[in-house]
């Protein structure tokens, strides 16, 4: 069969295995305005994996827990987020961290360090925080996912590569202003956690080579043309120059079983 990947925006994914698994990456859908697919939307769950606390990735988790009773990887402080502020049944999640390989519903997923923040901030006070993560999902046919959460550049992506031989990158090359996804001063924000620079270097050092741009709404703002541009700059110098993918909130794209 074939692997599938479907985009909410953000850094939200569905990713349906080879064997049919539905794995779900930092479902920030409802609140999301310019989200089309929203959790009432979502075919069976079997696995959700949250790469942090952040509100537009944490986002809907809680509800899908709920629906699905699927089984959730994460950190521990999403863990006591989850199981004190909503009551989510504990003995659903897997907590985890960075090296600790994990198989979930038959999907091998590998944690991998995220240099940026997970923190969450509760109504009575308590400041929930802890690592953030990123993760390697093999999805079969030798599709291996890497998300890599909210992360700045870092040169230990050559290990991840040398170690998990990731071919798929869902890399972030924006940081959403948009009203109701953006962060409060956005004039003050130069840039995401990676530039469109330091996303396609970070592809290079991983050694993927499907890049899905993430971590945007829109996908005609500034950051995604400038990405594309500096893919075609390499083309002409025989450079890197991985396949790129754009998609829309709500697209879908799909790999076929390799020759």
């Amino acid at each position: 069969m074939s692997v599938k990947l479907q985009f909410y925006g953000i850094a939200g994914y569905s990713i349906f295995t080879s064997a049919g698994v539905h794995v779900v990456v930092d479902p920030f859908l409802n609140n999301n305005p310019y989200s089309k697919i929203k959790t009432t939307d979502l075919d069976k769950v079997d696995l959700l994996l949250i790469t942090h606390n952040a509100f537009d990735h944490f986002g809907d988790a809680p509800e899908i827990i709920n629906k699905h009773k699927c089984k959730v990887i994460c950190a521990l402080d999403v863990l006591h987020h989850l199981v004190k502020y909503f009551e989510i049944d504990r003995d659903l999640i897997r907590p985890t961290i960075w090296g600790m390989l994990m198989e979930e519903c038959g999907v091998s997923v590998a944690p991998v360090e995220s240099h940026h923040w997970s923190f969450s901030l509760k109504e009575d006070g308590q400041l929930l925080s802890g690592p953030a993560m990123g993760f390697v999902i093999d999805a079969g046919e030798k599709r291996r996912i890497y998300h890599p959460g909210d992360t700045g550049l870092f040169s230990d992506m050559k290990l991840i590569k040398k170690r998990f031989k990731p071919t798929i990158g869902l890399m972030h090359v924006s940081l959403p202003l948009e009203e109701g996804v953006g962060l409060p001063h956005p004039e003050c924000y130069k840039s995401g956690e990676l530039t469109p620079e330091e996303a396609l270097i970070a592809s290079e050092w991983l050694g993927i080579s499907d890049v899905v741009t993430s971590h945007y709404v829109d996908p005609e703002c500034a950051d995604v043309k400038i990405f594309l541009e500096l893919v075609e700059q390499n083309k002409k110098k025989g450079g890197f120059v991985p396949t790129v993918h754009v998609l829309p909130p709500g697209e879908t794209i799909e790999w076929e079983k390799p020759n």
